[in-house]
Parts: C-alpha cells; sequence; structure tokens
C-alpha cells in the first residue's frame, strides 16, 4: 500500500509548499472534470490524494503518521530478522544433529579399523608364528621362542590393547527466540501469580515486538493501575484507543482507572462512551453505578444497578452495590440531606431512548 507521501510523489522532507504544489497537480491530473468523465480508478485515487494532503498539512497529524510509518517499517524490519533467526535456529538445530549422528556411528567404524590395523601388525608371519602350547604330565610346556635368519631369539609382543570407544556427544539444541504471543502468555501468568512488576516488563518486550497491537498496551495498562502507576496507565490506554476507537472495553478500563485514581468525573465521561458504545454490558452500567455512588448521587446509581440486573439478573456485584445504595439513600433521607444538586444538572449518565438494551453475550 502506498504512503501518503508516495501518493502525492514528493519526499518525506517536503516542504509545506511542495506538498500544495504536489497536492495541485495531483487532483489535476485525477479530477474527473478535467478528465472528461468520471470512473471508479479516478475517484479512487482522488479520494486517495485528498485524505494524503489533509494528513501531510497538519503538522500534528503530519508528526503522528510519520511516527506510525516509522513504527511500521520498524515492525517489518524485526519481522524480517524474526524470520533470519528462526531459520539459522533451524539450521543449527538440523547440524547439531547431523553432528551427533556423525559422532555416533563413525567411533564403531574406527574402532573396526584400528582393530584390522593392530592385527596387521603384531600378527606374525607363518614361519615365525610359535607352535601351541602342549600339556605333558599336567603340566604346560611354552611354545618354542621365534628365531630370527641367525639363530637369534626374538621376543613375542604381547597382544595389542584396544582402546575404548569415545562417547557420543549430546547434541546441542539452541533456545528458542521469544515472540509476542510467549511473552503475553508469560506475563498472564505472572500477573495472575502477583508478580505485576515482571508482568510489566513481559509486556514492555511484546509492546517493542508489536507495537500496533491494542490489546498489548490494555493489558500492560491493569497491571500499571494495579502498581498504583495511573498516569502511565492513562497513557496506555490513550494509545490503545487511538490503535482501536471501537472497542468500548478500552473506555470502559480507562474509566476505571480514573476512578481508582479519584478522578470521577473523568470516570463518568469514559463510562458514559462506553455505554453509548455497547448498551447490552451488565458490568458497564454496575460500574458506572458505583461511580455515581461514590459521588453520593443515589438514584442515578440504584439506576444503573437496576439496568445491570435486569441485563444480568445473576450479577452479585450489582445487587450488593444496589444494596449498598438503598441503606446510604434511606441514611441520607432520615438525616434530611438535600444538598445533592438536582439531575437535571448532569450532563453523563444518559442512555439514548432509541435504543433497547439487549442481552449480554458476556
Amino acid at each position: 500500500m502506498k504512503t501518503h507521501y508516495e501518493v502525492l510523489g514528493v519526499s518525506p522532507r517536503a516542504d509545506l509548499d511542495t506538498i500544495k504544489r504536489a497536492f495541485r497537480l495531483a487532483a489535476k491530473a485525477h479530477h474527473p472534470d478535467l478528465r472528461g468523465g468520471a470512473d471508479a480508478a479516478s475517484e479512487h485515487q482522488l479520494k486517495m490524494i485528498i485524505v494524503a494532503y489533509n494528513v501531510l498539512r497538519d503538522p500534528g497529524l503530519r508528526a503522528e503518521y510519520d511516527a506510525d510509518l516509522a513504527a511500521e517499517r520498524d515492525r517489518v524490519r524485526r519481522e524480517r530478522w524474526d524470520a533470519i533467526l528462526q531459520f539459522t535456529a533451524a539450521t543449527a538445530v538440523l547440524s547439531a544433529i547431523l553432528i551427533g549422528l556423525e559422532i555416533l556411528l563413525l567411533p564403531s567404524a574406527g574402532d573396526w579399523m584400528s582393530r584390522q590395523a593392530t592385527r596387521s601388525i603384531v600378527t606374525p608371519s607363518p614361519q615365525a608364528r610359535s607352535a601351541p602350547q602342549r600339556k605333558v604330565a599336567g603340566e604346560t610346556i611354552p611354545a618354542p621362542a621365534v628365531q630370527d635368519a641367525t639363530g637369534a631369539v626374538l621376543p613375542v609382543p604381547p597382544p595389542a590393547m584396544e582402546a575404548p570407544a569415545p562417547q557420543a556427544a549430546e547434541p546441542v539444541v539452541p533456545a528458542e527466540p521469544m515472540t509476542a504471543a510467549s511473552l503475553v502468555k508469560r506475563a498472564m501468568d505472572r500477573s495472575r501469580q502477583g508478580d505485576v512488576e515482571g508482568a510489566v516488563a513481559d509486556l514492555d518486550e511484546a509492546i517493542r515486538l508489536a507495537p500496533r497491537n491494542a490489546d498489548l498496551y490494555r493489558y500492560r495498562a491493569r497491571d500499571l493501575v494495579r502498581m498504583g502507576r495511573f498516569d502511565r496507565a492513562l497513557g496506555d490506554y490513550e494509545r490503545a484507543i487511538r490503535l482501536d476507537p471501537n472497542n468500548p472495553m478500552l473506555f470502559h478500563d480507562r474509566g476505571l482507572a480514573f476512578q481508582r485514581k479519584g478522578d470521577l468525573d473523568e470516570a463518568l465521561v469514559d463510562l458514559d462512551h462506553a455505554v453509548r458504545m455497547g448498551f447490552n454490558d451488565a458490568a458497564t452500567y454496575s460500574d458506572r453505578g458505583a461511580v455515581w455512588l461514590e459521588k453520593g448521587r443515589y438514584d442515578r446509581a440504584l439506576a444503573d444497578f437496576n439496568q445491570a440486573l435486569k441485563l444480568d439478573p445473576e450479577s452479585a456485584v450489582a445487587a450488593a452495590r444496589r444494596d449498598e445504595a438503598v441503606a446510604l439513600k434511606r441514611d441520607q433521607q432520615l438525616a434530611g440531606d438535600n444538598s445533592s444538586p438536582p439531575a437535571a444538572a448532569e450532563t453523563t449518565g444518559t442512555v439514548p431512548a432509541d435504543v433497547k438494551p439487549r442481552r449480554s453475550g458476556r
């Protein structure tokens, strides 16, 4: 797929005036009025030219786009190196197996050859071979000594000792490189076991390998909230929402992070957004009701808890929160506390009337 710079035919280092000139030339070349008629290919190309120009003429959008291009190039480069490393590892494993087979098979052949060589050296000729020993009256008579041509006695060499066969070495199998999926799995295990710092470290490495995966930022943000590092967690949620803006659970989780930090109004904004994106999620209504409960708005909290129980009648969390809201509201009424602002002043927590909640699949 072409980049915005390639669509306009300019360099990534081009200034704004160059980009404007390139846009005008490209738009004239593909404009249907100037081409004598419209066709699908020209319309598509013109749309791409307009999108590219709108991004590159804005300094903020252009900086963000350049950062995304750099991250994509790094990802492609890492994938290529991963493929090279995997091929190298597979070659090393195959080489180790072949070396192990060679070590296992060659000693027997070498041992046989050494025995043949030893036999040819120490075995005397038929003329010099000593006669076999004979037993006379229970005594063993040794064979006569071997003599040479002059009559000198030659010592009979002792039988050669065979060297022990060398032991086969164990093949060395190189360790497999860690992938983003294996790092995430280990991070999840560490998080369940309470090792939050180890889980964050694994997710840091996984994000380095796959920087465009929104779920990785969400997982790391959850562990950062558990550690009380709210600012970094909110930064991760912001990055995840930019990568996956249509995921209501990202707004839901960021709202809970704002609640833990104490920013209840910010929490309500995100939870309202999550409710509007998914009206059939009982947990989102229950969590938004908990924020209303913390703000002392018991009527709004009860409305959310009742909606959560309507979607999921077996939700023990929503039932317990509703009981707490009922008790606190009763205490407020007995104390005559009417200091809370009217419901009409609230700007959050509304549900559009034209959409009916559906049964949650979770």
